[in-house]
């Protein structure tokens, strides 16, 4: 039974939602792939939201899918006063004080009813992972982010003077913040737990001393693995990178790195695929391009596809990751398949995707001139660019395998399943 934080496709379908592009995909990948394991039977979905008014159970294809309510918001409708009222309850739920009772109770109700032999929660973000205390099913937490963690680097670069403009993002902050407690209190209490960098491990470790870590990497979209860079094919002297209207992206720090790298190479050209919005953060950025007379050779893509995001990497000289925190981030790991040359801030789990020199160049987070230099040397440097290239699809394509990352995810079910019959064996 698996704990997700975003809607499945068969979910945004009964609920007539638009597909989300770049949410949750490596789930519904996983899943995909392990369709035809014999280990595994039917899986039971939960997803909790505070989109969900009453609980639900419905089934799809060979999985059962179960609707939490979350922090329940009043049903939103078209006059202003009704999304105002709805607006001003999300951010109530945002910053006062919350059990978790009534969502736990559901959940426990849905395992009553699915029966798993072994639930697996994806995400330490939510409050899914306090439910072992409370069921006698073994459960396995995935790490993805850590916000006890990231909720110090949220600001990124963006100074005081500039955050009062931003409400959206401080109200991130406090409820990252808020949620926070909860995510230790998982770290703490939970046996069983899966993750991907010396990051995650470390920050494990931190809190908890004796429980189990799997190494598991997840799973990527087959046709990234199918997609081969080449130097021959690129725009040259152009940057990618996927981003969202988050400041710890470090977005601001590329843009004035790309200033640096115009005096010296004045066709240079940055693309950013993702969701910038106008307003907040968003407006920020722009406004800086604009300042900076970069108009002309910075470019907003908005929300890309899959397919998109492709074309843009083929196209690439350079793909950039920028963040102020990070742990495994997918977006690079689709470049590193791709060979894309990478430039990365040494931040988080980063350093377990790209060793320096040699899979990827490494610069300070913030430090837009030692980021700017890197650049410059892979524009300058075919022969670098090339060994980068080869260096990181070797990499990613042994680390990354399909069939290893399903292999990894049984073999952690199994060890985990064999471990809870010897303890009950012994008692």
């Amino acid at each position: 039974m698996w704990f997700v934080n975003t809607p499945f496709p068969a979910v945004n379908k009964r609920l007539g939602k638009k597909e989300s592009l770049g949410t949750g995909w490596w789930m519904k990948t996983t899943m995909n792939a392990m369709a035809n394991c014999e280990m595994i039977g039917k899986i039971g979905i939960v997803w909790a939201s505070n989109e969900i008014r009453e609980f639900e159970r419905f089934e799809e294809d060979n999985s059962i899918y179960y609707l939490v309510p979350d922090h329940p918001l009043p049903a939103r409708k078209k006059s202003k006063l009704s999304r105002v009222w709805s607006r001003l309850n999300g951010i109530i739920n945002m910053v006062k004080p919350y059990s978790y009772q009534k969502e736990l109770a559901y959940c426990v109700r849905a395992v009553r009813d699915f029966k798993p032999d072994l639930i697996h929660v994806w995400g330490t973000e939510n409050f899914y992972g306090l439910i072992s205390d409370i069921i006698d099913v073994p459960v396995l937490v995935k790490f993805q982010g850590l916000i006890s963690v990231i909720k110090d680097d949220v600001w990124g670069d963006v100074k005081w003077r500039h955050r009062f403009l931003m409400p959206n993002e401080a109200l991130y902050q406090i409820d990252i913040t808020k949620r926070s407690k909860n995510e230790i209190k998982i770290i703490k209490q939970n046996k069983y737990f899966e993750g991907r960098t010396l990051w995650d491990y470390s920050h494990l470790r931190e809190h908890n001393i004796s429980a189990q870590y799997y190494d598991v990497p997840e799973i990527m979209r087959p046709s990234f693995y199918e997609s081969r860079w080449s130097i021959d094919g690129v725009n040259r002297h152009s940057v990618y990178m996927t981003a969202r209207s988050m400041p710890a992206k470090g977005v601001p720090c590329l843009i004035k790195a790309i200033g640096i790298v115009r005096k010296y190479v004045p066709d240079v050209q940055l693309r950013i695929g993702g969701h910038i919005t106008d307003k907040g953060y968003g407006k920020y950025i722009r406004s800086m391009v604009s300042d900076m007379g970069l108009d002309d050779c910075v470019a907003f893509l908005g929300p890309v596809t899959e397919n998109e995001i492709i074309n843009e990497l083929l196209n690439a000289h350079v793909y950039v990751l920028s963040s102020y925190i990070e742990n495994s981030c997918n977006s690079l790991i689709e470049a590193e398949l791709v060979g894309v040359p990478c430039v990365a801030s040494y931040v988080g789990g980063i350093p377990s995707l790209i060793n320096d020199l040699k899979t990827g160049l490494f610069f300070q987070k913030g430090d837009s001139a030692a980021l700017a230099m890197a650049i410059r040397r892979i524009f300058d440097d075919d022969a670098l660019a090339l060994r980068l290239s080869e260096e990181a699809r070797k990499f990613s394509l042994e680390r990354f395998n399909g069939n290893r990352v399903i292999n990894g995810i049984l073999s952690a079910y199994r060890d985990i399943l064999d471990r809870e019959n010897h303890e009950r064996s012994v008692q």
